[in-house]
């Protein structure tokens, strides 16, 4: 930690201050740590954290886990070791606990944060009845995988008016691939009922594209359905808080007409 030119003429003994009373004493490196604590608490509770470089706040959540000890050098040393601040938070407790002074209640508290975040995303989908448009679909689907660490495959089947009967995970992989079983998407679609079937799976490091693989699967697929009594609507790509369709745009569209002829 930088100390300012007053501290650093100070001797290394520590400086001993008293209470009034018969309490304990407090040595001059806590008082420092301590007013540093105030000083981030305040600024968070006036906003002024907004701009803050990730291992400020990252700081201010540790000095709150961790009340008795300078965090400052730790906020550092998880950022560095796991690339970023999200990458901290994406970290499994037994990897945070390989980290010098992340002990199992820190490890815990740090990554309840994104389990936190995944709830509160994910019960978004409790106020989605319906799916009746595309873009009520990328909604949906971004609300559902966008903080997914690997690839997921979510099939959601709807009535005639668009009321969602019921979702499926229907696949589930690595963080570049994911295989799926046909049988079970039709299966799912027959036991339900429905009228019609959305499907999409995300890209969790990559962009909102189809790749080429994408796109022959949800042909083959649209292919079996089109002689089926449901509508395959569309395969929705997700990444992050991104979501693109693949059959409805003017390119892919194309693809099929052409593919069908």
């Amino acid at each position: 930690m930088l100390k300012s030119e007053q501290c650093s003429r100070i001797s290394s003994a520590p400086i001993l201050i008293t209470g009034s009373g018969s309490e304990g004493r407090m040595d001059l490196a806590d008082l420092s740590r301590e007013g540093h604590r105030q000083r981030l608490r305040e600024q968070y509770l006036s906003g002024g954290m907004d701009n803050a470089p990730d291992h400020h706040l990252l700081e201010l959540f540790l000095s709150i886990v961790i009340p008795r000890r300078d965090v400052k050098e730790l906020s550092y040393d998880l950022i560095n070791q796991f690339g970023s601040l999200e990458g901290v938070l994406n970290a499994e407790p037994q990897d945070l606990m390989n980290v010098k002074g992340v002990g199992e209640s820190t490890a815990v508290a740090i990554s309840s944060i994104k389990k936190l975040n995944d709830r509160v995303i994910h019960n978004r989908n409790k106020n989605i009845t319906h799916i009746i448009t595309i873009e009520d679909a990328k909604k949906y689907f971004i609300n559902e995988l966008c903080n997914e660490t690997v690839e997921k495959i979510v099939q959601v089947n709807t009535k005639n008016n668009g009321k969602i009967i019921n979702k499926h995970i229907v696949g589930s992989g690595t963080a570049n691939c994911c295989d799926v079983d046909v049988e079970r998407i039709l299966q799912n679609a027959m036991r339900d009922k429905s009228a019609y079937v959305f499907l999409a799976h995300n890209h969790p490091d990559g962009e909102a594209y189809a790749s080429a693989n994408d796109i022959d699967f949800t042909f083959r697929l649209k292919r079996i359905m089109d002689s089926m009594t449901f509508k395959f609507v569309d395969h929705i790509i997700v990444a992050g808080e991104q979501a693109e369709p693949i059959i409805h745009t003017e390119l892919f569209e194309k693809y099929f007409k052409e593919k069908k002829s």
